[in-house]
């Protein structure tokens, strides 16, 4: 329609909008409006925001999080449509920003914008989380130990490691309660104490199926909160007995150890077969070498079912029944370990043993970010 005339100013018009010339319209239309100050509260320890009485997590640098806050409290009218906001910030100290705003908008077909400006004021204050860090807080104790064993040192770490990955993928999802306290390393193991038992037991959960842990959970009273009472919980976290590359006798058989969780599985010396069996059911079972026991030999021969191996101290020819894993033809070098005066063919070199299993864990610890399941070990079975 035209030559109409606008009734709140009597100017001819094309269109009306909301019966009233263009000018007219966006007079009384308010695009963006936005406070004279702005204020944000951010930790100094870790850069958490504060977002009314909850803390949240923050990665972002200051001025990324400055401008979060100022769209946050920035208001667009109900009609606005295909909005853009450039947001220009300077500081005049570390705690002042002055922000210059620019919205524009499709308000009812037409195309507007409007210039504001803002304060924002940054204060600093200790989020509940650091605070708690800071004062010793912790509801549960991870205990990493082994069965039967004091676990080494690249063990400890490595788990350890797995643990911390896991926590800090917790609080990166936004869980305030996951976060370590301190690590405490003893003689027999190490002690990690943890902010939540909820992660401390999903930290279990994991080195279990990654590293065939067991575990078990142990309360402590440590007084009440609103009538109800308030507990601490232990968790031993318990390493196989037995790791790969272990020699072990159970019921009289000599067994190489290449697999140890919730079954234990390997290489019987004598004939060369494989070997499983539930690890539970291997409590008798004795470590009677290991393979830094190894020693080089000659293969001297090999007839049939029948090897001669040349002793490495004596150097006398001895003769063994030969073993399912033997490939050689005699006349070229094996590993072997004397166990009580009798020789044991040792099959050919393969990565988890026995030092090498252990370093399958730091793959482990890499691929729980994925938090799949599988053996990330090397050696370890769930």
């Amino acid at each position: 329609m035209k030559n109409l005339a606008c009734p709140v100013c009597g100017r001819p018009a094309d269109n009306l909008v909301d019966g009233r010339c263009r000018d007219c319209f966006l007079k009384t239309f308010t695009l963006a409006r936005i406070p004279h100050i702005v204020r944000t509260i951010i930790c100094p320890l870790c850069g958490a925001v504060k977002k009314g009485a909850r803390w949240e997590g923050n990665t972002a640098e200051l001025e990324d999080v400055i401008q979060e806050r100022i769209k946050e409290a920035l208001k667009i009218g109900p009609d606005a449509g295909d909005v853009q906001v450039s947001i220009d910030l300077t500081n005049s100290d570390p705690s002042i920003y002055h922000a210059g705003i620019k919205v524009d908008a499709n308000v009812k077909g037409i195309r507007t914008n409007v210039a504001l400006k803002t304060e924002i004021r940054v204060s600093r204050e200790t989020c509940d989380t650091c605070s708690r860090i800071s004062g010793g807080y912790y509801e549960a104790v991870v205990q990493v130990r082994a069965e039967g064993r004091f676990p080494d040192e690249e063990e400890q770490v490595q788990l350890v490691e797995l643990i911390e990955e896991m926590i800090e993928r917790q609080y990166r999802k936004g869980y305030r309660l996951a976060f370590i306290t301190k690590v405490d390393e003893l003689p027999e193991g190490t002690d990690v104490y943890i902010g939540s038992n909820s992660s401390a037991r999903q930290a279990c959960k994991l080195a279990a199926e990654r590293f065939g842990c067991s575990y078990s959970e142990s309360p402590t009273l440590v007084g009440k909160k609103d009538g109800k009472d308030i507990y601490r919980i232990t968790y031993s976290l318990r390493l196989p007995r037995f790791v790969p590359g272990d020699i072990i006798n159970t019921g009289g058989d000599a067994v190489l150890i290449r697999h140890s969780g919730k079954r234990t599985s390997g290489l019987l010396l004598r004939s060369g077969l494989e070997f499983s069996e539930n690890t539970n059911r291997l409590k008798d079972a004795v470590k009677i070498a290991d393979m830094e026991d190894a020693v080089d030999a000659v293969l001297v021969s090999v007839e049939d079912d029948i090897v001669q191996v040349m002793h490495p101290t004596t150097f006398r020819p001895v003769t063994l029944k030969k073993p399912a894993h033997l490939s050689g033809r005699g006349s070229e070098d094996i590993r072997i370990v004397i166990i009580s005066d009798e020789i044991f063919i040792l099959p050919p070199y393969q990565e988890n043993e026995r030092n090498e299993g252990t370093g399958g864990t730091e793959r482990a610890s890499r691929n729980c970010q994925a938090e799949a399941a599988g053996t990330g070990m090397p050696g370890y079975e769930a």
